[in-house]
């Protein structure tokens, strides 16, 4: 009874990091098409997220913190949000949301630096792999612009490894973290708001969309997912996300990406979800093992 209980739970947290996934992924193609620098738009949709967030903690009654963990966690968010936007802007979708989701090959270095837990040989061909599709991004990618984009997209996935531990963290409030984060993106997006001359109800539906839907509900169904299942699971369900990203782009802006760059893609997706398929059955193989000798003894 308790492991169909459990199995249920498993299920709920697929289905919302799945959704949560779903909603990150329209935010290609809603920066594209806002024509606003990228420190306006992730002020702008930060503020909209804020009350989501904030609605959303009273509706369940969640309880504000602050701590150094959470304030941590407020900062490695709001990085990982400006360089995203700003990699958009400045590189393809493709390239932003695909750098981005080096993700989890940081989260296995910083496994390995902070908890002393050195990558298995799977790990390390992992990262090779994923190292080997980057590269693949820069060659296409000489133009100064382009590059920098690509830069901050890569840095984007690390910040984005450390929002995805936060909640391993002693002392860590995923939510008030989002909370800080979406109010200090905010007030510095604030000596920018005025220099964005170019308004209308298109530009303005993308940046509400964006900011309730790709920012707030997104991290909200995040949230409930990552208590329910593993950083890892959740890594590996959330693979939609840098495949759906670039076909809505392709869709409803028109931009895509050169035949080096889709190698790239494929490499880096692909040695993700390899090692997160792998690591998944490896720990779901110990946990068997281990109920299966806890009931002979």
């Amino acid at each position: 009874m308790q492991e169909n209980r459990f199995g249920a739970e498993r299920v709920k947290g697929i289905i919302f990091v799945l959704l949560s996934a779903v909603c990150f992924s329209t935010g290609g193609v809603l920066i594209k098409l806002i024509p606003w620098g990228s420190v306006t738009i992730q002020g702008i949709r930060s503020i909209f997220a804020f009350f989501v967030i904030a609605l959303y903690m009273a509706a369940c009654r969640h309880k504000f913190v602050c701590n150094k963990t959470v304030l941590f966690g407020a900062l490695c968010n709001m990085v990982m949000s400006f360089t995203f936007v700003a990699a958009t802007k400045l590189t393809t979708a493709a390239n932003a949301i695909v750098l981005q989701f080096t993700e989890p090959i940081f989260v296995i270095l910083l496994l390995w630096v902070i908890y002393r837990k050195k990558p298995g040989k799977d790990a390390v061909l992992a990262c090779i792999v994923v190292f080997a599709g980057i590269l693949c991004f820069f060659f296409e990618s000489l133009s100064g612009g382009a590059m920098t984009g690509n830069l901050l997209a890569v840095f984007s996935g690390f910040t984005y490894a450390l929002v995805m531990m936060m909640k391993g963290f002693s002392g860590a409030d995923f939510e008030s973290s989002l909370l800080i984060s979406n109010a200090c993106s905010a007030i510095i997006g604030v000596p920018f708001y005025a220099a964005e001359t170019e308004h209308s109800l298109t530009i303005w539906g993308c940046m509400v969309l964006l900011g309730i839907v790709q920012f707030g509900f997104s991290y909200i169904f995040l949230s409930k997912g990552l208590d329910r299942v593993s950083p890892v699971t959740a890594s590996l369900t959330s693979t939609i996300e840098p495949i759906l990203n670039p076909l809505l782009v392709a869709l409803f802006y028109g931009e895509t990406i050169g035949s080096t760059a889709v190698i790239g893609a494929v490499l880096v997706v692909g040695a993700s979800t390899a090692y997160n398929v792998f690591d998944a059955s490896k720990k779901t193989k110990k946990q068997k093992e281990s109920r299966e000798a806890g009931a002979l003894t």
